[in-house]
């Protein structure tokens, strides 16, 4: 009787191993979901709508004629940071109103960002909000935008900017030197990763700090060390973004420097990733208070000349 259940045994396994070799392309394939720009969008929009109405709650007015929408091909990297940016100032409008600080999620360098990823962003935003709301007793309810078509990254990247720019309204203050330092920082410990990988030595120290600079000095700051980031792009074979459209002569305010700032912390994502530093990811943020624009500038200046030590990668 035991013998003649053996080979039903078998038969069973090789059944259930069978099936569940059915059901795995099909699990993977689910896993692997692509989603389009115009739906990551979508989901901007609903941000946008969001935001609208906690600015009808604490009774802000905003400009409604302005706009911001910049001409530039941008990857899933470029939005991705954009997103995370948001979420940095959402965190700033938590403390505003007593709520104790949440830091955004850092993520492991990758060469080609899923856009998934992007959207994945818009989903914590939205979910940050909704405690927020839920907070402040905001029991009004906004309702999904229609479906969109036809939206590439920089769409995507514009409506969130646009949104960015809102939050600084929302709270009631441009972005501060220090938050903009702080972000710096993570690009000051990204370069100093760097240069351990490639085993060189750091001589450098800051540079003279310049008590009265302005925004334009800072945003020259920032395109100058891009320069450099992309001069190691070329050498890693890495294809680089054209940024001249976010360079700026006149009405120059916080919020363009702490774009390009970001645009960096992107394009150090590459570097990290063809030096296979995938597992180093880039610090959180620290706090820090009492920073003027002269400290950014003076520490935009300094992650230059660090950089530089790299005279080639090729």
């Amino acid at each position: 009787m035991s013998g003649a259940l053996v080979p039903f045994r078998s038969y069973l396994c090789v059944l259930l191993i069978a099936a569940a070799s059915l059901l795995l392309p099909l699990s993977i394939a689910q896993a692997q979901q692509t989603i389009s720009p115009s739906e990551v969008f979508r989901e901007a929009l609903q941000i946008e709508k969001e935001l609208e109405l906690l600015l009808e709650h604490f009774d802000i007015q905003e400009n409604k004629n302005a706009t911001h929408r910049f001409k530039v091909d941008l990857e899933p990297r470029h939005v991705w940071q954009k997103s995370y940016f948001i979420l940095v100032k959402l965190n700033v409008f938590r403390a505003k109103n007593g709520l104790p600080r949440v830091p955004p999620n850092a993520m492991q360098p990758v060469q080609k960002l899923d856009p998934v990823l992007v959207y994945e962003q818009t989903q914590r935003i939205l979910t940050e909000i909704a405690i927020i709301k839920t907070r402040l007793g905001i029991e009004i309810k906004t309702s999904k935008p229609e479906p969109v078509t036809g939206k590439k990254p920089i769409d995507v990247f514009n409506k969130l900017h646009g949104i960015s720019l809102k939050m600084e309204i929302l709270n009631d203050a441009p972005i501060s030197p220090s938050l903009v330092f702080s972000e710096v920082m993570r690009i000051y410990e990204d370069s100093n990763s760097i240069l351990r990988r490639l085993q060189l030595e750091d001589p450098t120290f800051p540079p003279a700090k310049m008590e009265s600079v302005t925004p334009q000095n800072s945003l020259e700051a920032a395109f100058e060390l891009l320069k450099e980031i992309q001069r190691l792009q070329r050498d890693l074979s890495i294809p680089r973004t054209d940024f001249s459209p976010f360079m700026k002569w006149d009405e120059i305010i916080p919020a363009d420097v702490f774009n390009m700032v970001g645009m960096s912390l992107a394009e150090l994502q590459t570097i990290k990733t063809a030096l296979e530093l995938n597992n180093t990811v880039t610090p959180q943020a620290k706090v820090y208070t009492g920073k003027k624009p002269a400290d950014v500038h003076q520490l935009l200046r300094w992650i230059t000349r660090k950089v530089r030590l790299i005279q080639s990668l090729r």
